[in-house]
């Protein structure tokens, strides 16, 4: 009986390492808060690049009457750089695309953009990235599929890959979530 006894912490340490070894292999790889998902765009305004005047995304979403896509992007973000060619693709197609330069200088965003393709009908600075906090964004990049009345219908945490502009398009002029 005292040798059965002296096994029962063996068996309740391998069955404890099986369980969290079961829910290690089974958690998603990265973390996307999704709290935004069928709520309004947040109404700070920005100071859009070109002009300085300030706007804010809902007033610029209920000038489309379809789905925007807006894309929270920064000039130090290298993500955002391999994902500069498939926002150009989205726009080739006709999606609107307003970009918002997180925790960026605007002369740093300019530079940017004039060294690689601007993908944006207009682009919104968040130097002190307010508007990323009230949008739960966790890094750059992030794109919403926002809808004219403001509403974000989906989220993408991370840089759009090429085998996604197809869903982003689809869910950009459907107003539906990426697939």
């Amino acid at each position: 009986m005292k040798r059965v006894l002296a096994f029962v912490p063996l068996i309740v340490l391998a069955g404890l390492l099986a369980v969290l070894g079961w829910f290690n292999f089974h958690k998603k790889p990265t973390y996307e808060p999704r709290e935004m998902i069928g709520k309004s765009v947040p109404t700070q305004a920005l100071a859009d690049l070109d002009d300085g005047s300030l706007q804010d995304l809902k007033t610029l979403a209920a000038t489309y009457d379809r789905p925007i896509v807006v894309n929270i992007f920064a000039s130090w973000c290298a993500p955002c750089v391999a994902e500069n060619p498939q926002l150009l693709a989205l726009k080739q197609k006709g999606v609107p695309i307003i970009g918002i330069a997180w925790k960026d200088q605007p002369q740093d965003t300019r530079n940017f953009l004039n060294q690689h393709e601007n993908p944006y009908v207009r682009t919104l600075s968040d130097p002190d990235a307010r508007i990323g906090v009230q949008m739960g964004i966790s890094g750059v990049p992030e794109t919403f599929i926002v809808m004219p009345d403001g509403t974000i219908t989906d989220k993408l945490a991370g840089p759009i890959v090429p085998q996604a502009v197809d869903s982003v398009y689809q869910a950009a002029t459907k107003g539906g979530r990426i697939k």
